[in-house]
């Protein structure tokens, strides 16, 4: 009859199926899991997109925006020290606001969706300066640098 095969005589062919066999299970199982991670991913963010338009609706919004900048003069490019940085008034609340330091920098912790800020000292024109993002580009937290020149009046 036929003769028994003896696990140790693998022919190459037999070799080569198995090498195969495990390549492939390992592509079926990186895909699985980045298939799984990124469902993963577009769950956790679209929760904290509804999370942050909950929270907006309520009037319980958190700051997760930080705006960093310095105020300078137009002309002289010198800081402006203590100059009043807040979100526009004309705005939806809640409205946050800082003042810049010695040096003209501030950090404002603000809402990450589009809106105005508003930049005033003594002695210059007051000046409104666009922030924030679409609710589809952000990420629950995040940052972005302006800086302001003032006109003197």
């Amino acid at each position: 009859m036929w003769p028994q095969r003896q696990p140790d005589d693998l022919s190459d062919e037999d070799a080569d199926l198995r090498d195969i066999f495990i390549r492939s299970g390992f592509r079926v199982a990186a895909a699985f899991a980045l298939l799984f991670g990124a469902v993963f991913f577009a769950f956790w963010w679209s929760g904290k997109a509804v999370e942050f338009g909950a929270a907006r609706a309520a009037g319980r919004a958190l700051p997760t925006w930080r705006v960093l900048g310095c105020v300078r003069d137009s002309q002289t490019r010198a800081p402006i020290p203590w100059a009043e940085v807040a979100d526009d008034a004309g705005g939806k609340p809640p409205l946050y606001r800082t003042d810049a330091d010695h040096t003209g920098n501030y950090e404002l912790a603000t809402l990450a969706e589009p809106h105005r800020i508003r930049i005033s000292a003594p002695g210059y024109r007051t000046t409104t300066v666009s922030i924030g993002r679409s609710w589809f580009l952000w990420l629950p937290r995040g940052e972005e640098r302006r800086d302001v020149y003032l006109q003197p009046d």
